[in-house]
């Protein structure tokens, strides 16, 4: 029998991400690739990948296609991952990572995804509505053919049933999102730009930016800023996390770590300050390997004690 895990990942776009390893990467020549890592991939898999090595096992449910969406649930199978597919007749993307140690520069070609349709679209909802899960997380960009409007009203859906729902997401789809008035939203301070249609030239304008759609009702928003860290936001007031210096290897992922170190501290009832404590040890981690969400638990408690709290 399945048990449903407290935690569902929420992925409707999810990928095979192809990592190359490209030293002296030299564009319009030809070479050969160093190395090759390949994962089941897409945000909510990295999250999940994450929340694993947190100890918290989640169920990710995504729509799969083809023979790369097979792929996908072999290799999250391998892993130890829960991935359950809602079968779809289009073939799952393929993401492309060309990462050049040399010069630390990482290039990311994404696929758009397959093409969704209505009734498509209404079974994977269909089995997120009935699973019983308390903290619900959306991860991740919409695949053509889901007008944004659709996620909102899965938003709404799951809100109605008393359930969690934490949002990370980005372009039309995180507006119909915060339409719908999640518990949680964690964005970058370049989706927030996006999001407001206003320029963010410092850290400054982030926080006036994220506060105003506090005020307007959105609970609890996180802004993630990269190497300079995070600025939180909730009704106790603002937070800034700030990491200690590290060496960078790949930030692709950095997000999706984040994400899951904060979802599992909140979960467990913690301040948004220690819930961001531990989401910016966790990004920090993150970004010192080369595959997104592969995060030592062991490195995660040490930066945690050195990641600097303070009230904005």
């Amino acid at each position: 029998m399945f048990h449903s895990s407290p935690f569902l990942i929420i992925t409707p776009n999810p990928a095979i991400d192809r990592i190359l390893i490209m030293p002296d990467l030299r564009i319009g020549q030809e070479q050969r690739v160093h190395e090759v890592l390949v994962a089941a991939g897409g945000k909510g898999l990295n999250v999940g990948r994450a929340l694993r090595a947190l100890g918290v096992n989640a169920t990710i449910r995504a729509p799969l296609g083809g023979i790369i969406g097979q792929h996908v649930s072999h290799l999250a199978q391998k892993e130890g991952l829960t991935l359950h597919g809602s079968v779809i007749s289009n073939e799952t993307r393929v993401c492309t990572l060309i990462v050049d140690p040399s010069h630390q520069q990482v290039t990311v070609l994404n696929e758009k995804g397959p093409r969704l349709t209505g009734a498509e679209w209404q079974a994977f909802t269909a089995a997120i509505v009935d699973d019983p899960a308390p903290w619900n997380l959306i991860c991740g960009s919409l695949p053509p053919g889901v007008e944004p409007t659709a996620l909102a009203e899965l938003i709404k859906e799951i809100r109605d049933q008393g359930r969690h729902i934490l949002v990370d997401t980005s372009g039309p789809a995180l507006a119909a999102a915060i339409s719908a008035c999640p518990d949680v939203v964690k964005i970058n301070s370049q989706e927030l730009s996006h999001l407001t249609g206003i320029d963010l030239p410092d850290e400054m304008s982030v926080y006036r930016a994220a506060h105003e759609l506090h005020r307007q009702g959105l609970a609890r928003i996180v802004i993630t800023l990269g190497a300079a860290g995070a600025i939180g936001i909730d009704a106790n007031g603002a937070v800034r996390a700030t990491p200690p210096a590290i060496p960078v290897h790949n930030p692709i992922g950095c997000g999706d770590s984040f994400f899951a170190g904060l979802t599992v501290a909140l979960s467990r009832g913690h301040s948004l300050a220690n819930a961001m404590r531990l989401a910016t040890a966790c990004g920090a981690t993150d970004a010192q390997t080369l595959e997104p969400g592969r995060i030592d638990p062991v490195t995660v408690a040490t930066l945690a004690a050195q990641v600097r709290l303070g009230a904005y």
